[in-house]
């Protein structure tokens, strides 16, 4: 395929905002496109390279196409960033300094979609001394071969920041367009190997083995969330009686999988962390009775020195911390609270009730001070239920309430499970602006624009501004991450490609014409980052309209 080809298909995408417009430019496209390039294809359409369940990154921040753009056009890296604070864009920027270059090559072939995958597939894995000039050179070479519309979207591909506002629910509408295939079932696909481009490849190949991508043993998937609930009242009326419940802990949801003595731990988001808790992957090894297991687990962080659980900003250090480990460990340690079983001795249990699940994963667990079962009942009683909610909220976060007959639906909302937390005025919200200081941090971001999450159309609306709450380290890490995440700028404020998940406090929301929700918060105050959480699974449009 011409990258050309390609590349007006981005543009008719970003010519709309109607999801069924995109849905219908998208699905007449991959009709026509080869089983060979289909999968990159969708990939692109989601301003992704690789797929979800796939940690590879190119690592090239704004800095370094800067100076890419720089050496492809010929031009001065101070007239680079001056024709970037004019557009605020790097990809219009690439587009009118490729159109302007001064040197024009006479030899350059034309862009495949294959030469560009060939390219991009190179850039995370140069390392050694002298990677940022080769990385910088291979950059340089892709935009030399470019026109001007095809820099416009290399640009983004490469930063990460597409804006055609192609979603997983646009993907997998399209494809069930183009492949005469439900929705239900593609999703069900997706949600189960959490990579849209085998599932294009799957259909294009061959529809009917759509039904083949189910669960595998080393590929996680995305994990079943739950709804919130205000009351242990509603909790029973959403899941039923009898139900089990259990105390809902305040630490990082971890699924493991384990064959034998090689065993490897994802995140919710499907990072995996196996190399941040070795004493995990220990007690694991120990404590699990059963091989070809994929269960699930609440690692908790406690204080070594009083055996009390420490709050998930101590332990979401230890995610992200690739050195001094057996430091950290001591500083903080983590227990195991397991509570769902999805696959034992090879077979996977999702069709099987949530009750069989939790008895056949009490039965494989040799329980000891550092894995265990999560605590919980089974019952039908409010006041038993009240009683574990007290219980639950004075050291963690509150109850799960679980339907004993459900089977487990990956990646959804269905109300086989309900949280009820300590009170109900938090929201997780995506930061989507940021907004420069004034006075002595006029270099820094000050304030931020919060966003909910509307999963009918795969958009981000504002909901209100943040400017309280920090601490001056926290204040400083959401500098670091706004500053990672730049999309457009100007004199007053960027624009960010949703990628920070917060949770925030407030006292009310009141409707209000300012912002595109139609919702405001009343003073909202920063409670904790969550980057256990990817933005897709931020509160939606409906939760904040029920709580209002």
């Amino acid at each position: 395929m011409i990258f050309k080809e390609l590349v007006q298909l981005f543009n008719q995408l970003s010519s709309t905002t109607k999801r069924l417009k995109m849905t219908e430019i998208l699905s007449s496209f991959l009709k026509k496109t080869k089983c060979k390039d289909i999968g990159f294809v969708v990939l692109l359409c989601m301003g992704r390279i690789f797929p979800t369940n796939n940690e590879q990154e190119l690592g090239v921040a704004n800095n370094m196409m800067i100076d890419a753009l720089a050496l492809a056009s010929g031009t001065e890296k101070r007239e680079v960033m001056k024709t970037w604070k004019a557009y605020g864009d790097l990809g219009e920027t690439a587009k009118y300094l490729m159109k302007n270059k001064k040197q024009v090559s006479l030899l350059n072939e034309e862009l495949t979609l294959e030469s560009v995958k060939d390219t991009l597939y190179k850039i995370p894995v140069i390392e050694g001394k002298g990677s940022v000039d080769r990385k910088l050179k291979t950059i340089s070479r892709l935009l030399n071969s470019a026109g001007s519309d095809e820099a416009l979207f290399l640009t983004r591909i490469i930063l990460g920041s597409m804006r055609t506002g192609v979603g997983t629910g646009v993907v997998r509408d399209a494809l069930s367009k183009a492949f005469n295939t439900s929705a239900e079932e593609i999703e069900k696909a997706y949600n189960l190997c959490t990579d849209y481009s085998l599932v294009a490849e799957t259909l294009c190949n061959n529809p009917n083995s759509i039904k083949r991508l189910g669960l595998k043993l080393f590929n996680p998937i995305n994990l079943m969330l739950y709804q919130k609930v205000t009351s242990v009242s509603e909790g029973f009326e959403k899941v039923g009686k009898p139900a089990i419940i259990e105390v809902k802990y305040d630490g990082v949801r971890a699924q493991i999988h384990k064959k034998a003595d090689t065993i490897r731990i994802f995140t919710r988001n499907l990072d995996e962390v196996t190399k941040q808790f070795p004493d995990a992957v220990k007690y694991v090894k120990k404590g699990v009775n059963a091989d070809n297991v994929i269960f699930e687990c609440e690692m908790v962080a406690f204080n070594p020195k009083t055996n009390k659980p420490m709050p998930f900003q101590q332990l979401s250090r230890r995610v992200k911390r690739k050195y001094d480990i057996d430091e950290i460990i001591k500083e903080i340690p983590v227990k195991l609270f397991c509570f769902d079983l999805l696959m034992c001795d090879g077979k996977s249990l999702l069709d099987n009730s949530f009750e069989y699940r939790h008895n056949k994963l009490v039965s494989i667990i040799k329980q000891d001070e550092h894995i265990m079962m999560v605590k919980g009942i089974k019952t039908s009683s409010e006041e038993e239920a009240n009683k574990l909610f007290e219980e639950g909220i004075k050291e963690q976060e509150g109850v799960m309430f679980k339907n004993l007959k459900a089977n487990y639906k990956a990646g959804s909302r269905v109300g086989y499970g309900v949280k009820l937390k300590t009170h109900m005025k938090e929201l997780d919200l995506v930061v989507t602006e940021a907004y420069y200081g004034k006075g002595r941090r006029s270099k820094w971001f000050g304030s931020f624009t919060l966003s909910c999450y509307d999963d009918t159309t795969g958009e981000f609306l504002t909901v209100g501004k943040l400017g309280t709450g920090f601490s001056d380290e926290d204040l400083a890490k959401m500098n670091e991450l706004v500053k990672k995440n730049i999309e457009e700028e100007t004199n007053t404020k960027v624009v960010l490609k949703p990628a920070i998940v917060v949770e925030v406090e407030y006292e009310e929301i009141q409707k209000s014409p300012t912002y595109s929700s139609g919702y405001a918060l009343r003073f909202p105050r920063l409670v904790r980052f969550r980057p256990d959480k990817t933005p897709d699974e931020a509160n939606t449009i409906k939760m904040v309209e029920d709580l209002l």
